[in-house]
């Protein structure tokens, strides 16, 4: 659950609170809870924790493998997650794994990661894919209280599949251009009372093969606060 004591600012209307905007400009889908019969097929465990209103399939990218698509219509400003996985500090397990977010201090040091690379001990948040092209970018990565969520950055239609940037270096790697963001402001930028391990990085990629294949190379952009702080950031690669 999103721990909702740490005070923030929403950043549809504003309004400084703990947590989730009491205002209802936020909403939260949490993940699946699984079952206890289905855990004896612990190779399906992360496909289990799918919400309502999310089903994972065929991406729409090719030899993108597997997405995550809307069925039915997002809001925007609503977060999903956490993002769930093993918690290490090796940053060549990282590297290696495909799947692994940092979660940085205030100071922007690497405390650990979250690496979802076993779907076996993971949630379907692995399966979300980057976009090839800016429009598509409908998620974007965000810490909270030392997790990771997704959020909506727009409202997403059904039917839509949905997609968070992984960073330049991943988008190189996938011979896609990189985005570009417009220059963050010292007020957009600054931290409103920030508690512990308020910034967070993606380092998800695969450790497959040289071939440049959307499917070998991926990576994420900075997450951000709920309502604290947004910038991008690159994932570990």
């Amino acid at each position: 659950m999103i721990d909702l004591d740490r005070p923030s600012n929403c950043d549809e209307c504003k309004k400084y609170s703990n947590g989730l905007c009491p205002s209802g400009c936020q909403s939260y889908i949490d993940n699946r809870e699984v079952p206890y019969y289905l855990l004896v097929k612990q190779s399906d465990h992360a496909k289990h924790t799918v919400p309502i209103g999310i089903i994972v399939t065929t991406s729409g990218i090719p030899d993108a493998g597997l997405g995550t698509f809307a069925l039915k219509k997002f809001k925007k400003n609503t977060f999903f997650g956490p993002y769930t996985g093993v918690k290490h500090r090796s940053n060549d397990r990282a590297n290696d794994s495909g799947y692994a977010w940092t979660i940085e201090d205030i100071e922007g040091n690497v405390y650990n990661y979250v690496d979802a690379n076993d779907p076996r001990r993971s949630n379907w948040l692995r399966y979300v894919n980057c976009p090839n092209k800016q429009e598509n970018e409908n998620l974007m990565a965000v810490q909270f209280n030392g997790e990771l969520y997704y959020k909506t950055l727009r409202d997403i239609e059904a039917g839509e599949e949905l997609f968070v940037y992984y960073g330049e270096e991943y988008a190189k790697a996938l011979g896609i251009k990189p985005f570009e963001y417009p220059a963050e402001s010292e007020q957009d930028s600054a931290p409103i009372i920030p508690p512990p391990m308020s910034i967070s990085s993606f380092s998800r990629k695969r450790s497959t093969t040289s071939q440049k294949s959307y499917s070998n190379k991926k990576r994420k952009t900075k997450p951000t606060e709920l309502g604290i702080r947004e910038k991008q950031q690159q994932r570990v690669y």
